[in-house]
């Protein structure tokens, strides 16, 4: 298996995006798979400006050149897409975004009907065909994951593939005050990485213990005060 894993976080590896990022990867590898890790934060990716050449004058290829062109190449050639995104106002990064709407081209101009009667794209080369979300988000209730795994299994089907995992823990706010409760979590996500290379897939079991919330709602009101009062001290009225 080769995978792709791309960072959305705007805080790159340093936030818990990043965290459960480097443990489902580090299970990857450990099952034997080959990973490449992209922490967008470091890149370059210009918006798309819906110019179309990549429809019709150069097809496949965007008009723009920039740090874009260093991760179509392992789109191409991946088989699965890991998309590590914390959650934006309900839906992914601005940086995530602009990478997963660069991908325009590997679709056709041409218009078709897919297998649930929708209208769609037909592929003009191939983007991967399973794909994996991690995430987290500043709240408590896994609720609040709802937009954005609507908006990522969506986006698979449009690029003709599907999502075979949504890894998603809550209460990234409170976990940043004590990091030790998101351990255990990152110790499931290094068994998810693992057996998802070995087998293609994650025990439902081991997946329901992944997004099982680490903190109560108590608990993470509880460590949030924490948050709360250094806001209240740097706050300038």
């Amino acid at each position: 298996m080769k995978a792709v894993a791309v960072n959305g976080s705007a805080r790159g590896a340093k936030g818990v995006t990043g965290k459960l990022l480097a443990a489902f990867t580090a299970g990857l590898e450990r099952g034997g798979a080959q990973v490449t890790v992209v922490n967008l934060k470091e890149l370059t990716i210009a918006p798309c400006v819906a110019c179309l050449s990549c429809f019709h004058k150069t097809p496949g290829k965007c008009a723009q050149s920039d740090d874009m062109d260093k991760i179509y190449p392992l789109l191409k050639k991946s088989d699965l897409f890991v998309m590590a995104t914390p959650v934006y106002t309900d839906s992914m990064t601005a940086q995530m975004k602009a990478m997963c709407d660069r991908c325009i081209p590997a679709m056709q101009p041409f218009l078709t009907p897919n297998p649930a009667g929708l209208t769609t794209h037909p592929a003009q080369w191939n983007m991967p065909a399973r794909t994996v979300l991690l995430s987290t988000c500043g709240f408590p209730e896994p609720a609040h994951f709802a937009p954005l795994k609507a908006t990522v299994r969506a986006q698979a089907k449009n690029f003709h593939g599907r999502v075979i995992g949504e890894f998603c823990v809550p209460g990234s706010i409170a976990l940043q005050m004590d990091q030790t409760r998101l351990d255990n979590h990152l110790a499931l996500l290094r068994q998810a990485g693992e057996q998802m290379a070995a087998q293609g897939k994650v025990n439902p079991a081991l997946a329901a213990d992944i997004n099982r919330p680490p903190l109560s709602t108590d608990q993470y009101l509880e460590l949030a005060a924490k948050y709360e009062a250094w806001c209240s001290k740097n706050r300038q009225e």
